[in-house]
């Protein structure tokens, strides 16, 4: 069973679309493009999280736990897919108190 991400992040997320193709150009200005691959789109997300620090211990467990193994999280767009965690975006801070925010990038999975 695949777990889901079900914390609310802040509303400043960012996503950007990677599609992976094959080009040829052509002296004459012709280009010839095609995908690589079914799965030839995938999404990343820029996210982070603020709240009390007993909170962001469970996040931060979850998101060092989801490097390897995907989950399931409803993006921005309100789309459910796959995801995981990008190996070295997981950065925190700790602005004033009790306080914490963890900022991380997901990365669209295929698989479980």
């Amino acid at each position: 069973m695949t777990d889901s991400f079900n914390w609310r992040t802040r509303k400043t997320a960012q996503g950007s679309h990677n599609v992976s193709t094959l080009q040829a150009q052509f002296g004459d200005g012709y280009k010839q493009v095609s995908g690589i691959g079914i799965n030839n789109t995938a999404e990343t997300w820029d996210l982070d999280w603020t709240g009390k620090r007993a909170e962001a211990a469970t996040l931060r467990a979850f998101l060092l736990s989801h490097v390897v193994s995907s989950f399931w999280w409803t993006n921005p767009w309100g789309e459910k897919k796959l995801y995981r965690v990008k190996n070295d975006s997981v950065a925190v801070s700790f602005p004033a108190g009790d306080k914490a925010t963890l900022s991380f990038t997901f990365e669209q999975a295929f698989a479980p």
